[in-house]
């Protein structure tokens, strides 16, 4: 055996018996997830765009900075290109894009350290995908599907002070009801999907009926507890289609005819809490508004307009919004890259979503057909992009929205291999071996 083959052998992990293959892709993406969006603290909106860090910054960066030695250590890139598909050179041009446009962000500093985060997630997520077998990311989902149920729990037993503006809103710790909301609708799909698909094949840990409707309740009593209605619209949307794509023929026209009776007498019994929740108490003026938002799209299609190609610059939606109007972010997705990166980034950004619809549709013609994986990938970009409408995290990055996002484009490209498959590197490892 020849040295680089004995070196290809030792940066190659081991998936069999090795108990932190399994775990190291849940440890890091939940890692990343809890230093980006859970909040120990508060802090004031103006000076989060003003580079000033705190000890939770830095706490921050060093989780991220931990991760990426992690994968550098483990993986040692070696300067052998590899042959890439379509869907993953979409993901790597939304990242770069958002790496050139914090080069020329009135924030520099804050821009930068967002760009270097997305690098970061960007290069988890490729590891996954090459050295990691399919149950990886069913075991990240689970994972984080604990995480939010025990975030609620938590919520409960020890209640922070509420923002003065959401006095009636569920949240833990000092997170926003908005940030909780989007938490929480990912895990509702998710657990919805183990539910409904609980008897289907596949890879990954497998638990108990009752621990799932444990975890979707609790998340679901979340949801609502949040008030948050982008969020509540896309776990709806998200659940269903995973009752659109669990089912086929027949029994897809009788499941919709149960749900379509099911919302009828769910609205003729719970109409009045429905609407509650949907309004909130506010005026009509604000609803027409929808909460502001209109106002601050408005103003942002008028950004746009002045600097339409490449935008002004990654993060600049974030203080440029907050002194015009006092609102951070586009408050939809696809504004907020509008002014932040212009069409170019826009534009990567659709592709990149229309990549991962793509690769899901088309794993029905992959034999044997990994439904559930099909499943929870078209699920779960339905309900992001449903919830994009109302709040930029899917078009922003360093939070939840942005990690998953990332994690499909990953897992969209596992599903296609077959159950017992070895990872691309492992594979390409045995046939140097084999020679």
């Amino acid at each position: 055996m020849s040295w680089s083959t004995a070196r290809r052998r030792a940066r190659t992990p081991r998936h069999d018996g090795d108990s932190a293959a399994h775990r190291w892709p849940a440890v890091c993406v939940l890692a990343l997830i809890v230093a980006s969006e859970y909040k120990f603290r508060l802090r004031a909106n103006d000076e989060s765009v003003s580079g000033s860090p705190d000890v939770f910054i830095v706490l921050e960066i060093a989780a991220y900075a931990v991760v990426a030695a992690y994968l550098f250590f483990r993986f040692r890139p070696t300067s052998r290109i590899r042959r890439a598909d379509w869907l993953t050179c979409s993901a790597y041009a939304y990242a770069a894009v958002l790496v050139l446009s914090a080069l020329y962000s009135p924030y520099r500093e804050l821009a930068l350290v967002r760009a270097c985060q997305v690098v970061v997630v960007l290069a988890l997520t490729r590891s996954i995908a090459r050295h990691c077998p399919r149950e990886a990311p069913h075991r990240v989902a689970h994972w984080f599907a604990v995480l939010v149920s025990g975030s609620v729990v938590f919520g409960v037993v020890v209640p922070f002070p509420r923002l003065p503006t959401q006095p009636d809103r569920f949240t833990w710790l000092h997170l926003h009801p908005v940030d909780a909301g989007q938490f929480l609708a990912i895990a509702v799909v998710l657990l919805s999907a183990y539910v409904l698909g609980h008897e289907l094949p596949r890879p990954g840990p497998r638990w108990p009926m009752p621990v799932y409707l444990l975890l979707l309740g609790i998340c679901a009593a979340g949801l609502v507890g949040s008030n948050t209605r982008g969020a509540a619209l896309g776990a709806i949307v998200g659940v269903l289609a995973i009752a659109w794509t669990r089912w086929r023929g027949r029994r897809r026209i009788e499941v919709a005819a149960a749900l379509s009776v099911g919302i009828v007498l769910a609205w003729l019994a719970l109409g009045q809490q429905i609407e509650s929740f949907f309004a909130r108490g506010e005026s009509a003026e604000r609803l027409a508004s929808l909460n502001s938002r209109t106002d601050l799209w408005a103003y942002a299609f008028d950004a746009f307009t002045e600097r339409p190609l490449y935008g002004y610059g990654l993060t600049a939606s974030q203080g440029m919004f907050l002194e015009e109007i006092g609102l951070g972010g586009g408050h939809n997705g696809l504004v907020n890259l509008l002014v932040d990166t212009g069409l170019l980034g826009a534009a990567v950004w659709l592709f990149l979503l229309g990549g991962i619809i793509v690769r899901a549709v088309r794993l029905r013609d992959v034999r044997p057909e990994p439904r559930m994986d099909r499943m929870i990938v078209l699920a779960l970009i339905a309900g992001l992009i449903a919830n994009s409408m109302f709040t930029e995290g899917l078009g922003a990055p360093s939070n939840v929205a942005c990690v998953w996002l990332f994690l499909l484009a990953a897992w969209a490209g596992m599903a296609g291999r077959t159950q017992d498959e070895a990872p691309a590197e492992n594979a390409t490892t045995d046939r140097t071996e084999t020679r």
